[in-house]
């Protein structure tokens, strides 16, 4: 498993218990891997990086992050090998990482900033490593299969051959440059959605909707993958606990009066199958003028968005200019629409206009969370 995210927050919503729902969310998501992966009782499990989503994770998160992971060694009674992501990586070298705490757990082993390499003889396993720091320098590593072990495994927290980015800050590097002939399997960490990279090498996917643009990987399911050697084959687990992420049709709403606009949000949310309650909604509304948003029921809308976990109307106004452009809320409606149009013109060999399209999506809604945090 991969991209873990411990202490991920968003929103502004608590639990019963007083935490951030979202962060309460994660943890039940890697509680549910960790049993699942228990059952099946495997030689190894790998946690291909960014465990937490913070160099400093509360002392809570680290607590329940211990008591899982050992768990999952004493249960399984299997090496536990943790690599370390860009997330937990400390941009000063004093700051020291949290990671180097659970090699105290027994069969739990970490590769925290340079290449190592763990072997366990009587599996006939050597699992290589490459955590995010290891990746910035990659022309001084050596990379090379054990030939006395039967089995080679290259664990890599990147983006390897990949246009989608679900997340900021990690390092590129080329599929080539892993040598992956030399590998029965290599297990990659940093994209968010489960999508095989070759024959021998996959990502595994986040165990919860903690990328930048969560909307754009609303109907991906998230998990863990099972993977047989000899052979390579692959099972991926879909979790159940990760909170629903609903992305609705847009509305055009262009002339209509404020009762109406409201009839028709509040019909488009109800055709949510389940219901809204508890889960995370994006809904755009385009060609709406200000005076008509004046006129809406506010206090109704704040009632909707109470029963979401989060329900985001992304509004884009009528300009009554047709030179003008919108800013703040409506703007962001506006230069998504005009990222959507110029990506159908923008031609990248080897890439589609969607993915091309996703990506700078995935750019404005980095801006759109760092604003929203703060």
């Amino acid at each position: 498993m991969a991209d873990v995210h411990l202490g991920y927050r968003r929103y502004n919503k608590l639990s019963k218990l007083g935490v951030n729902q979202r962060e309460l969310d994660v943890n039940l998501a890697f509680q549910e891997a960790i049993t699942r992966i228990i059952s099946l009782k495997p030689d190894v499990t790998i946690i291909a990086g960014d465990l937490f989503h913070a160099v400093r994770p509360s002392n809570s998160i680290v607590t329940f992050c211990f008591r899982q992971l050992r768990r999952l060694a004493r249960d399984t009674r299997a090496p536990v090998i943790i690599v370390a992501g860009n997330h937990e990586t400390p941009k000063r070298v004093d700051t020291g990482s949290v990671l180097q705490l659970f090699s105290e757990i027994e069969n739990v082993y970490v590769a925290e900033s340079g290449y190592e390499v763990f072997t366990f003889k009587d599996k006939g396993l050597a699992v290589s490593c490459l955590p995010h720091t290891a990746l910035l320098d990659l022309s001084t590593v050596s990379l090379r299969a054990d030939d006395r072990f039967a089995h080679n495994i290259l664990v890599v927290h990147g983006q390897v051959n990949e246009r989608w980015v679900s997340d900021f800050g990690g390092a590129e590097v080329e599929l080539k440059a892993l040598a992956p002939h030399e590998w029965d399997y290599i297990a990659l960490g940093h994209v968010h959605i489960h999508r095989p990279v070759a024959l021998n090498a996959a990502y595994s996917g986040a165990l919860e909707h903690t990328s930048n643009n969560i909307w754009s990987e609303a109907s991906v399911g998230k998990g863990f993958l099972e993977v047989s050697l000899p052979g390579g084959k692959r099972t991926f687990h879909p979790l159940t606990s990760p909170r629903e992420v609903v992305v609705l049709e847009a509305l055009e709403v262009e002339g209509l009066e404020p009762q109406e606009v409201m009839g028709a949000i509040k019909e488009r949310l109800d055709s949510i199958a389940g219901g809204m309650d508890g889960k995370i909604v994006r809904l755009e509304v385009r060609g709406l003028s200000r005076e008509t948003y004046r006129h809406l029921d506010h206090k109704e809308l704040r009632v909707l968005r109470s029963r979401a976990l989060n329900l985001n109307l992304d509004i884009t106004f009528a300009s009554t200019n047709p030179n003008a452009r919108s800013v703040g809320q409506a703007g962001k409606g506006l230069l998504k629409d005009q990222l959507r149009e110029f990506s159908k013109s923008f031609e990248v060999p080897g890439a589609s206009h969607e993915e091309i399209g996703s990506l700078l999506e995935s750019y404005v809604a980095r801006v759109e969370a760092k604003y929203e945090a703060s």
